[in-house]
């Protein structure tokens, strides 16, 4: 029913052919909307379109004023703008923190991540404060020193995670094993195994999550499968997403959580058991600190019976003073009222809810990030060797490297540089949007307070007023080889090369007599992380994770795809996920 009445809209209220049109009054000196539209609609279309569709370009791109790079559309009877310059993103993300979600998408979320998310405040006037509050208290969680701090988990199943997949390509019994002549990287007639970038990576994401979180070990690297805790964790923020998609609004069975449907039930079922679990945990946690600060007091916390499973002590590191949840802990706890019982159990549920937040934020992202890494190395053999070399004399470079791997990830600055480099072509986030309380001059054009403006990340970021040669996967804009004299704990020549993240302040940004240079990237206009005060919150660990899954997994393993492959993306709210991916993974030769 929902699909036909869609359908009705599209068929009897056709597209406008009139282009042309001021939508903004002439004093802002606004360009015109130069892209028909829909008479109900709007452009929403072409807004809600994948980043790499043609509505999409024609709207941000053919649309766009070619001086200023502006461009005006309507979202549904709504004013917008858009802008493609670097530069004039900057400004919009420095004089705005508000942003006004579709109430579809706060409607649902909300409720699976807490009416506080700070990831569906709109940060108007009312809640600005609110918002300020909570952000404070998770940024403590990831300075740089907690980030690092971070970096020997990560390692430790990114490390599990490469030796999984390791054991199914030399296990010719499993599903995923098939037998090969050539990988084209030297290794002949060896056993591969395959599997879906986009769903092993979420299994990495998921382990991660839940060792830099609260130090719990969901398993799914180890068994290179959803377990049934991580399962509940996937299905609820999987359930929000699809009863946002159009096609669900005007149905029932997704639109009404009170309706007994099988859908709401499996809901309630799953989103009960994950926050039981972390509501659990952070009541251990709280005890455990509240242990700490008073000796003997075993009721400073309460004395609730804790819901932490029994199994839950042997799959800790037993080094939790680190993960998030402490961080929080220690941090909620300066202002709280030890006598108050039911300020205790807000608290579990604010920090099990905030800790469901950042895990929403990074989730569907880094595994689109991993997965888009992973086919631009398979696409270029070259800087696949490039990743796999630095990634083993680094390792080599440092034997207990599994002791600090921060330091280890320090030296990766090739296989970063990739991460950056895939996250300017390929941004997970492939959109973003602010709403102006003041009126803001770009280029002698006026947006008035109260407008939207659309940033198009993946058009920014493939401009060439922003980034030279803007279509390359070029990781050498962001890093420079240098050669440095070697301590000799490689036993080499020497002479080790090496890798350093490049200046764009003080390099020149173009040499025409030499046509192959590669000016250096500015990474103020790189806008995968967004920017300004309402940035990612989480984006030096985004990038920590992503560099130390990467590299573990070129270190020991090649990856292919398989011939004929055509990758595509697919909208997924403002995500970009790809539709399929099949990755070949084989054993990388030890002389790689």
């Amino acid at each position: 029913a929902t699909t036909k009445v869609l359908q009705w809209f599209k068929q009897h209220l056709h597209t406008a052919t009139e282009i042309n049109i001021s939508i903004f009054p002439p004093s802002t000196k606004l360009p015109p909307c130069t892209t028909p539209y829909h008479a109900i609609y709007g452009h929403m279309p072409n807004v809600f379109s994948p980043p790499d569709s043609v509505k999409f370009n024609t709207l941000f791109v053919d649309g766009a004023n070619p001086n200023s790079g502006i461009s005006t559309f309507w979202f549904m009877n709504k004013p917008c703008v858009g802008v493609l310059k670097g530069e004039h993103a900057r400004i919009v993300f420095r004089n705005s923190i508000e942003r006004h979600a579709s109430w579809v998408v706060a409607r649902h979320f909300k409720r699976c991540l807490g009416e506080d998310s700070i990831v569906m405040m709109d940060c108007s006037t009312k809640s600005r404060d609110k918002w300020r509050q909570h952000r404070n208290l998770i940024k403590v969680a990831f300075t740089k020193n907690a980030v690092d701090n971070m970096a020997n988990k990560i390692w430790k199943v990114a490390n599990t995670f490469t030796s999984s997949l390791l054991h199914e390509c030399d296990d010719t019994n499993t599903s995923h094993n098939n037998r090969g002549d050539d990988d084209g990287n030297g290794s002949s007639y060896s056993y591969s195994c395959t599997f879906d970038a986009l769903e092993i990576f979420k299994w990495a994401t998921l382990d991660i999550f839940g060792r830099v979180a609260f130090d719990y070990n969901f398993g799914c690297t180890e068994n290179l499968m959803t377990t049934p805790i991580a399962h509940s964790l996937n299905y609820t923020i999987e359930d929000s997403n699809t009863r946002c998609k159009v096609v669900n609004l005007l149905s029932p069975s997704h639109q009404l959580y009170w309706l007994p449907t099988k859908r709401n039930r499996d809901f309630k079922y799953h989103s009960e058991n994950f926050l039981g679990l972390m509501r659990g945990i952070c009541q251990e946690r709280a005890r455990e600190i509240g242990n700490d600060r008073s000796r003997g007091n075993n009721n400073e916390y309460g004395s609730e019976e804790s819901r932490v499973p029994t199994n839950l002590q042997a799959t800790k590191d037993g080094d939790n003073d680190d993960d998030l949840l402490t961080l929080l802990l220690k941090s909620k706890l300066e202002s709280r009222d030890d006598s108050n019982s039911n300020e205790q159990d807000d608290t579990h549920d604010e920090l099990a809810k905030m800790l469901l937040t950042v895990f929403f934020g990074g989730y569907d992202t880094s595994a689109t990030l991993l997965s888009m890494a992973m086919w631009s190395i398979a696409m270029d053999s070259r800087i696949q060797q490039e990743c796999a070399t630095e990634a083993r004399d680094a390792s080599n470079s440092k034997p207990s490297l599994h002791e600090d791997a921060s330091q280890w990830e320090s030296k990766l600055a090739y296989c970063r540089a990739v991460i950056l480099e895939t996250l300017r072509l390929h941004p997970p986030v492939y959109t973003n949007g602010r709403v102006f309380h003041k009126d803001v001059e770009l280029d002698g054009c006026t947006i008035p307070v109260g407008a939207s403006v659309y940033l198009p990340i993946a058009q920014i970021h493939t401009d060439e007023r922003n980034f030279a040669r803007p279509t390359e996967f070029l990781p050498e804009r962001w890093v420079a080889r240098i050669r440095k004299e070697d301590d000799s704990t490689t036993g080499s020549a020497g002479i080790l090369p090496r890798w350093v993240a490049r200046d764009y302040k003080t390099e020149p940004k173009f040499m025409e007599s030499d046509p192959s240079y590669i000016p250096p990237a500015n990474p103020q206009y790189l806008f995968s992380f967004s920017s300004g005060s309402r940035n990612c919150v989480g984006n030096r660990l985004a990038l920590q994770e992503s560099t130390i899954v990467f590299a573990c997994l070129v270190r020991d393993l090649t990856v292919n795809v398989r011939e004929g492959f055509v990758m595509r993306k697919r909208k997924k709210l403002a995500l970009a996920p790809p539709v399929e991916m099949p990755l070949i993974f084989r054993r990388r030769e030890k002389h790689v």
